[in-house]
């Protein structure tokens, strides 16, 4: 057995000890490394295509369990509604398969128009898609509620893409959407705090909790600045609360 000295691996290899075999194989890698660089390129337009085609849009508006309104508010949630059929394609351009798309947005903060007899403006839903409809709020006012039997509500996603529904106002509450007009915005200075209770209290027997509560958080914080004042409007609210 030979053995080898470690001396000759620190030998210089140079092109001349190099054999002739090895010498083709390097030369062979060099040129298929070099081809596989050249062609790395052309990858990059030979990708699979996916083709998405709108079937259908539309919009809409769910007012919730009840068309009637029997409160002066209501919630309303609004949906975009999109369906597509998509393609997908091999890099060949083959058809490979074929699929259904379905996609519910929120229609958020974007404009439902709100129609109520002749009366008309442009509310806007939240970030949410949701729009809180109160009748009894600043913008309508001014509404004939003795006469208001329907309110209509409509967004338009385009041309050819529109959501409406119509809520129907009924009898009980347009009886007392007059009063409580009345209840809410009549002048406060006018009154001492008895009536400002009886206020908070005939909202309530109306049924109207949120206006009632409402009212009331509002006039406590109108008396932070004069407690004696405060504190008597709480004890009429005691009073008034009584059976």
């Amino acid at each position: 057995m030979h053995i080898i000295s470690p001396r000759l691996w620190t030998l210089p290899l140079s092109r001349e000890r190099l054999k002739p075999g090895f010498k083709a194989i390097a030369t062979l890698a060099s040129v298929l490394l070099t081809g596989c660089a050249a062609q790395a390129p052309q990858t990059e337009y030979a990708r699979d295509r996916v083709d998405r085609d709108l079937v259908s849009h539309t919009v809409q508006i769910d007012i919730g369990d009840s068309a009637v309104m029997a409160l002066p508010q209501r919630k309303v949630r609004v949906t975009e509604q999109l369906f597509y059929q998509v393609d997908y394609f091999d890099r060949h351009g083959n058809l490979l398969d074929t699929r259904e798309e379905y996609q519910s947005l929120p229609w958020a903060e974007k404009p439902i128009v709100v129609i109520a007899g002749n009366f008309q403006t442009t509310l806007y839903t939240d970030k949410d898609g949701h729009l809180q409809l109160n009748l009894l709020n600043d913008g309508f006012l001014d509404l004939d509620y003795q006469n208001l039997r329907v309110i209509q509500l409509s967004a338009q996603a385009d041309q050819a893409v529109r959501g409406e529904v119509n809520l129907l106002v009924g009898r009980d509450l347009r009886s007392k959407l007059h009063e409580a007009v009345a209840l809410i915005y009549d002048n406060l200075e006018e009154d001492d705090v008895d009536q400002w209770a009886y206020r908070v209290k005939r909202l309530a027997e109306l049924g109207l909790d949120v206006e009632s509560n409402q009212l009331e958080n509002m006039l406590i914080l109108l008396t932070t600045g004069d407690p004696m004042l405060q504190g008597e409007f709480i004890q009429a609210l005691e009073i008034n609360s009584r059976p």
